[in-house]
């Protein structure tokens, strides 16, 4: 008897990837084409909302209520970037709205905020205001000043937000796709995150709280006078093998929140375990520290059964090729 077997399909490997982003991201950062698994995710908003704005609803309302301020978030995104793209069209500004007049910008922002708290009507207490005002625009999106507060108390629910609309939701330069617009941001945003060892909003950069890929916007810290100091702030350049090309970006109040640019080294390690270690010996307080936890390191070695014996090693040898390199430049 002659069995018939069916065709194996040809197997599309670049849809293999996760349809969640988050782990995905939080490995790796700068991938040569977010194209081929990003539209393939099931959840494309990375990160969530401000706490207080979470705890505007109760419990049982509460996951509702988020999605439909995804929604209005979205929603506002297609409006102030269609606004823009308009404006532009039309020759009303010629680079971004801090073009028009101060009386012009000023109802162009009460426009902008009359529409999103309409918007809003129904997702939040009726008693919860939003403010939206112009700060400027980079090269591949506009920058808002999100305010919320409290009609009643006339009080802020929350630090301001900095609300980044990009001009398209994809980059539009292919040879820059890897390292600039939502799909990039997004990606290191997570990276950083995870990697950093403890809050973000400690270190040069302020807190990120969400970058929505489909809609092409993000939420972070406001980086005013009242953000958090930094005050262990990371090394991009000698422990995580970082280069930052937008270095025309200056820090406003020592914070960065535009991270467009990042690229990787050669040497960037992307084992975590690896880095793990290579932090811990980067990180030592004093030589009598460093010596202590070398010690430490080798008797660990010593030990046939230590767990990941070849990468502590790794991290060993790039932290001595780190310490040659600054010994040279003495």
């Amino acid at each position: 008897m002659e069995v018939m077997l069916n065709k194996v399909p040809k197997i599309n490997y670049e849809r293999c990837y996760p349809s969640r982003l988050k782990r995905f991201f939080k490995a790796d950062f700068g991938y040569k084409s977010y194209d081929t698994f990003v539209p393939d995710a099931k959840c494309k908003i990375i990160g969530t909302l401000p706490n207080e704005i979470i705890q505007l609803w109760e419990g049982k309302d509460r996951e509702r209520n988020i999605k439909m301020f995804y929604k209005a978030m979205s929603n506002m995104t297609k409006y102030l970037r269609a606004c823009y793209k308009q404006c532009k069209e039309n020759n009303i500004i010629s680079y971004d709205f801090n073009d028009l007049a101060p009386d012009n910008l000023k109802l162009l922002e009460e426009d902008f905020t009359k529409f999103f708290n309409k918007l809003l009507q129904g997702i939040v207490p009726p008693n919860i205001h939003a403010l939206l005002s112009y700060i400027d625009r980079g090269c591949w999106g506009n920058v808002f000043k999100l305010t919320m507060y409290d009609k009643n108390t006339n009080t802020r629910i929350m630090h301001d937000k900095a609300f980044k609309v990009f001009h398209n939701v994809k980059c539009n330069v292919k040879d820059l796709s890897n390292s600039q617009g939502v799909y990039a941001e997004a990606n290191f945003w997570t990276y950083l995150k995870n990697i950093a060892g403890h809050k973000l909003d400690k270190t040069q950069f302020t807190k990120h709280y969400l970058s929505d890929l489909e809609h092409g916007y993000s939420l972070t810290d406001l980086a005013d006078k009242k953000v958090p100091k930094t005050t262990t702030p990371l090394d991009l350049d000698k422990l995580f093998k970082i280069f930052y090309t937008d270095v025309t970006n200056e820090p406003i109040n020592g914070k960065v929140y535009d991270i467009g640019g990042c690229l990787k080294y050669p040497g960037f390690i992307k084992d975590k375990v690896v880095m793990k270690y290579f932090k811990k010996l980067m990180h030592r307080n004093s030589e009598k520290d460093l010596n202590k936890f070398l010690s430490s390191l080798n008797q660990q070695l010593s030990n046939p059964k230590t767990p990941h014996r070849e990468k502590i090693l790794e991290a060993l040898r790039l932290f001595e090729l780190e310490k040659n390199k600054n010994n040279q430049i003495i």
